[in-house]
């Protein structure tokens, strides 16, 4: 088996600038579309977030809230911490209280079957 390489499409101009179109749209629907507002139950940061699914949530931190995050603020020198569990729990409560859409799905976990 080979891999074939996606083409560069310098030749094809027209379809270069399709392309380009096409990938800023997808950047901007993944990074910016649906994303709300929350604050933390606990210490008020606010983040923006998006259920994609109910088990899949994107969150976008700002720099000062990752430097006010009582939970990343109170780690070790060194220590990573992926996440935080009170804005984890701020963000699904939102979308219990459907505050935050989050798109339907199926029990059984194939998106297929929508």
């Amino acid at each position: 088996m080979t891999w074939a390489k996606a083409p560069d499409l310098a030749d094809r101009p027209a379809a270069l600038a399709r392309v380009r179109e096409g990938t800023a749209a997808d950047r901007d629907d993944y990074l910016r579309s649906g994303l709300c507002p929350v604050a933390c139950g606990r210490c008020g940061v606010r983040v923006l977030a998006k259920k994609n699914s109910p088990q899949h949530t994107s969150i976008q931190w700002t720099a000062e809230g990752a430097r006010r995050c009582a939970t990343f603020a109170g780690r070790p020198a060194g220590e990573v911490a992926e996440s935080c569990a009170d804005v984890l729990a701020s963000i699904d409560a939102a979308a219990r209280d459907g505050l935050i859409e989050t798109p339907p799905h199926d029990p059984d976990g194939d998106p297929r079957s929508l």
